[in-house]
């Protein structure tokens, strides 16, 4: 996948080769001597990725530079890999701890690091395409701040054997506050559809047969309750060959020569942050869609939502030659409520009859608060015969038993008037749109208004008194 690269290094010849490599493989590659000079880079257009080259990397000097790249608010999220001398586990420690991704040993395998680059290319791109509607919501006000996550991530260890996800269960407790499962390789295949969906699984391969932790890799990234879990691939001893498949496959991060509980952590703890992170901006953007749909007060939907859901169920329904019906209910006399008692108990009554509604619906049928005290009521797959009798219905609900009050001691009388319009009254059924059905309601609603109120009136020929007195029975 396409994106910009920063190589860091202060050899000229280094920076060069690794260009080459990178501008072959389709990356835009910019570089830098010093520090100073990535810096400034970063502020004129960030990168999706910064390499630290190996004459930066093999002393404090490149630590320091990765430790300054992850404080600094611009560089802080940007992937980060090293290139070393240092091959030790110690090193590797130091460089994770500093804030790198990763840690490259020289001479640097050309496919492994490729392979590195485009699974965190991938991880970042995915953040971005969650953050950028997340702001989007923000700009227009639907989005809260952010929830912090309360409780301990959850682990689950995937081991050829049970004996060793207890060893390593065992040697990481004192190091981490999770909640840490286990289940062997072959049997987490086989129940993959049952698995609940940890913060991170750690998957062991094993050296004889590295293909069943990697389908188990797959499967997990197939599948919609498993997909944004991070996954932790641990390699054995001499099994470098299978790096290149898991990163590709979709590993969060793959851990070379076998188990080291420190190296663990720090690679957990990475993982799990970014987990949670994606995991709180999907539910903000959840958050802000459904609050740009839903009206605060009745936590019915809006008229935002309704009139386009309208619209598609009229252009379904005139494919299909299918009949339904379109309600427009308004309490009577809303202002003299608020006038008489106040706007807090207004907001009450809204509120009571919005729940009497919805309990009086299908769960199929449409509920939306449309205006101060107007609803929209769409009822599919509805005959004539139905839609009146369930107006009617509605109607008696609403008025037979008063909104109470009881901090306030008050027992408000309420009643509703309701217009009503069928789809296939019209001439040419196919043709009727959603804002004319709406239209025709809203006349029908007017009519039950100027007429006395607390009363049902359907559109179409012969109905102008019929459904007021079914209403008032």
């Amino acid at each position: 996948m396409p994106g910009k690269i920063l190589i860091l290094d202060s050899v000229p010849t280094n920076r060069i080769v690794l260009k080459v490599k990178l501008s072959a493989a389709f990356y835009q590659v910019v570089q830098a001597n010093t520090l100073k000079d990535a810096q400034l880079l970063i502020r004129r257009g960030l990168p999706d990725l910064i390499l630290i080259g190996t004459a930066a990397a093999g002393d404090d000097d490149g630590l320091a530079a990765c430790k300054a790249l992850k404080k600094a608010a611009p560089s802080a999220g940007i992937p980060l890999l090293m290139m070393s001398d240092d091959s030790s586990r110690a090193f590797r420690k130091q460089a994770l701890e500093a804030g790198a991704d990763h840690v490259f040993a020289k001479p640097v395998d050309e496919s492994a690091l490729l392979a590195r680059i485009r699974a965190l290319l991938r991880l970042r791109e995915g953040e971005e395409d969650v953050a950028l509607p997340h702001r989007t919501s923000q700009a227009l006000g639907f989005a809260e701040a952010q929830a912090g996550f309360d409780g301990p991530a959850q682990v689950l260890f995937a081991t050829p054997d049970s004996r060793t996800a207890l060893t390593w269960r065992n040697r990481l407790k004192p190091l981490v506050p999770y909640h840490m499962a286990h289940k062997p390789v072959s049997e987490a295949l086989r129940g993959i559809g049952r698995l609940s969906s940890p913060d991170s699984f750690v998957i062991a391969l094993d050296e004889k047969a590295p293909e069943d932790g990697l389908r188990l890799l797959a499967e997990i990234r197939a599948r919609a309750a498993t997909r944004h879990s991070g996954v932790l691939i641990i390699l054995p001893p001499g099994c470098d060959r299978a790096e290149v498949d898991a990163l590709d496959l979709g590993a969060s991060d793959v851990m070379e020569d076998g188990f080291d509980a420190e190296e663990m952590a720090l690679r957990l703890a990475t993982i799990i942050k970014r987990k949670r992170f994606r995991d709180g901006l999907r539910q903000n953007l959840r958050d802000g869609l459904e609050a740009a749909v839903t009206d605060p007060l009745t936590g019915l939907y809006n008229r935002r939502y309704a009139l386009p859901h309208l619209e598609r169920l009229a252009e379904f329904s005139a494919h299909g030659n299918r009949n339904f019906a379109v309600m427009v209910a308004d309490l009577d006399h809303f202002k003299a409520i608020n006038d008489r008692y106040g706007h807090a108990a207004g907001d009450a009554v809204l509120v009571n009859v919005a729940h009497r509604l919805r309990d009086g619906l299908r769960p199929v049928d449409l509920l939306a608060r449309i205006g101060g005290e107007e609803f929209l009521i769409v009822l599919p797959a509805t005959s004539r015969a139905v839609a009146s009798a369930k107006a009617a219905e509605l109607c008696r609900l609403i008025g037979e038993t008063p909104v109470t009050l009881k901090k306030k001691d008050l027992c408000i009388p309420v009643t509703v008037s309701i217009g009503v319009a069928m789809a296939r009254d019209h001439l040419n059924a196919v043709d009727a749109s959603g804002a004319a059905l709406l239209e025709e309601a809203d006349q029908a609603l007017y009519r039950a208004k100027s007429t006395g109120r607390n009363q049902v009136l359907l559109t179409g020929p012969g109905n102008a008194g019929g459904s007021a007195a079914a209403a008032r029975q």
